[in-house]
């Protein structure tokens, strides 16, 4: 009997063991059971692999070299950061000690083994190096078909800057680029690339701006903008069943002092089948809310109201967490859901979603950029008007706000992926307005020229005048008649016009005759070479008249002064064409040189007066032709 007694205390006490371990084990795999296909965790920049408070341990960089495509190798440490105040990671901050540096575009490349859903983790700070300053540089991180950040820097040395990335990995491979800025480097702390699961993300949402079914969640990437947990203390990646942190919701709560903050044990919280489950969230946050304050009491018009800064050139997916841990019993508790004034749910009762009080549940909302303003998401809930709440009172346990991927496959800005970061993107950029600027010019020239040739006389080619848009000398041909010979002007192919040797110069003038001066410029004197018809000089004259005149308005325009240049010379050049050979004009003077009644010495030269500063010689026997003219 005393055998028999012996024999079944020891079963007990194994049966009762084997109880204790089972619950263990429960216990654990509940809190922690994810064990990812993927695992990929870098402490880039360390001498030695590090093991965080949560049990994870981070490979050294010697360790994940073989993950890193680069020619560089410029590491940079300090000995710690625990002095930055900084609560928001207390776990994570030895990995923030170390840092990788790149001065060219770098690659880290991962092998896949499951594709689908991943974590993407990236951890910055500036920590300090003899010669590269980390809050100077300016970089770009992205994929093959995503970019995550651009332009990217952190100037604040103070500061810890931690990203997280929800991705689809569709191949065998992910590869995340590091591309620094021209003249800029790139840096990087810690990465973590580890799957997430599928049930993580659904493909299908409420939308709030239109009201409607949202559709396609399952083609976007996310970036976590926040996550919450309301009315409880952080959590931390050692608490979370997949290595996620959550903030309080101090600095989020606007009119904290309507608000009560409540909280049951963890066990408490009862997870259903097919609904909410430990990877949504961890039953730590959903043991804890906010509630109104003196529910009942208040009035029915307040709202708890949560405010948060985000991008608003971005849509964004906003997952709400409840579990009525408030409420004595079933359909006691009736609220409303805001999404920035608009309504996401009216009269929400948890009671018929859930049928059981302290029973998790989420709802999906995706809120439109253009239903953004002042960039701000403001969540909101609070009283229904509806009768059957017996008091009114509304509550909300957590709050998860994700930006979604744009069209351009972007988390940051209008840019993609496949966008050439590096300075020759910007010199094609410049080269092509360049050529854009070249082509209008040119356009602009040639019908500036056809509008000129328009306007030349038709008897052009006869008279063998030049005819030239921008200057006397650059076409054609035209002649100089001295009392020597005619000394025919061509033109060069370069359009510099007729080069004239120093004898041509002094025939031309005289042997630089003074009284052929016919003005000073900014070059030299200047010479009327042979004669000048009166008509031609006529012209230019009333050119110039025209150009001084006291009002713009009245001022010819540059196209009208050079077609009136262009007609003078052509005046002279048709005169020259009419006027007999000099030969014949010595013999015509000799035979009636005795009939001549008046010597030249006798001739009264007709003076031109000009009253102002032009530099034209007055008094100069070559204005002889002209009579009575005055000048302003």
């Amino acid at each position: 009997m005393l055998s028999i007694m012996r024999e079944l205390h020891f079963s007990l006490s194994v049966y009762v063991c084997f109880l204790l371990l089972f619950a263990a084990f429960s216990f654990t795999t509940a809190s922690n059971s994810y064990l990812p296909a993927d695992n990929y965790l870098i402490n880039c920049g360390s001498p030695e692999s590090t093991m965080l408070q949560d049990g994870r341990t981070f490979k050294s960089d010697s360790q994940s070299v073989s993950f890193l495509s680069t020619d560089e190798n410029i590491l940079a440490s300090v000995d710690s950061v625990s002095d930055i105040s900084s609560s928001s990671f207390p776990l994570s901050l030895p990995l923030f000690s170390t840092a990788r540096i790149f001065r060219e575009e770098s690659m880290y490349r991962f092998l896949v083994f499951r594709p689908g859903r991943h974590w993407l983790r990236l951890y910055f700070y500036p920590v300090t190096h003899p010669l590269y300053n980390l809050t100077t540089s300016v970089f770009t991180v992205k994929t093959d078909k995503m970019v995550f950040l651009h332009d990217f820097s952190v100037k604040d040395s103070a500061r810890l800057v931690f990203k997280e990335y929800l991705v689809d990995v569709t191949s065998d491979r992910f590869s995340l680029i590091l591309s620094p800025l021209k003249n800029s480097f790139a840096f990087i702390n810690a990465i973590e690339f580890l799957s997430a699961p599928d049930t993580i993300i659904s493909d299908s949402a409420s939308a709030v701006s239109p009201v409607a079914d949202f559709n396609g969640l399952l083609k976007h990437a996310f970036e976590v903008s926040y996550r919450v947990n309301v009315g409880g203390p952080i959590i931390t990646p050692k608490n979370d069943t997949l290595w996620r942190t959550w903030q309080p919701d101090v600095g989020y709560m606007k009119i904290p002092q309507g608000v009560k903050n409540v909280s049951v044990a963890p066990d408490v919280v009862n997870y259903p089948e097919g609904g909410a489950t430990p990877l949504i969230a961890p039953n730590a946050v959903y043991s804890s809310a906010s509630e109104m304050a003196d529910s009942g009491m208040i009035s029915p018009n307040f709202n708890l109201t949560w405010e948060m800064p985000v991008d608003s050139s971005f849509s964004y997916l906003i997952r709400l967490h409840f579990c009525d841990i408030v409420s004595k019993s079933l359909n006691e508790l009736y609220f409303n859901i805001y999404v920035n004034g608009l309504m996401g749910a009216s009269s929400f009762d948890l009671s018929a979603l859930t049928s059981g009080l302290s029973v998790p549940y989420y709802r999906d909302f995706v809120l439109n950029a253009s239903a953004i303003s002042n960039d701000l998401i403001r969540i909101q809930v609070g009283p229904s008007s509806s009768l059957q709440s017996a008091v009114p009172n509304a509550l909300l346990n957590g709050l998860e706000i994700l930006k979604m991927s744009n069209s351009d496959g972007s988390l940051d800005g209008l840019f993609s992926s496949s966008e050439k970061h590096s300075a020759t993107s910007t010199a094609v950029k410049i080269a092509e307005f360049t050529g854009l600027a070249l082509a209008v010019a040119a356009i602009v020239l040639l019908v500036f020229t056809i509008c000129r040739r328009n306007r030349r006389p038709r008897d052009w080619e006869k008279r063998r005048s030049f005819s030239s848009c921008f200057h006397p000398l650059n076409s054609s041909s035209f002649c100089i008649k001295s009392k020597s010979s005619y000394s025919n002007t061509f033109t060069s192919g370069i359009n510099l016009g007729r080069v004239f040797t120093l004898s041509e110069l002094r025939d031309a003038t005289r042997n630089f005759d003074e009284t052929a001066v016919i003005g000073i410029g900014g070059f030299g004197k200047v010479y009327l070479a042979g004669t000048i018809s009166s008509e031609c000089l006529m012209k230019y004259v009333e050119a110039a008249e025209k150009c001084l005149a006291e009002y713009g308005v009245d001022r010819p325009s540059m196209g009208d002064v050079l077609w009136n240049l262009e007609f003078a010379l052509q005046l002279q050049d048709a005169s020259s064409q009419l006027d007999p050979p000099e030969e014949e004009l010595e013999n015509s003077n000799i035979e009636n040189s005795g009939q001549s009644s008046l010597s030249d010495s006798e001739e009264e030269p007709i003076i031109i007066n000009i009253n102002d500063d032009s530099g034209v010689v007055v008094g100069s026997p070559l204005f002889s032709n002209i009579g009575d003219f005055q000048g302003r």
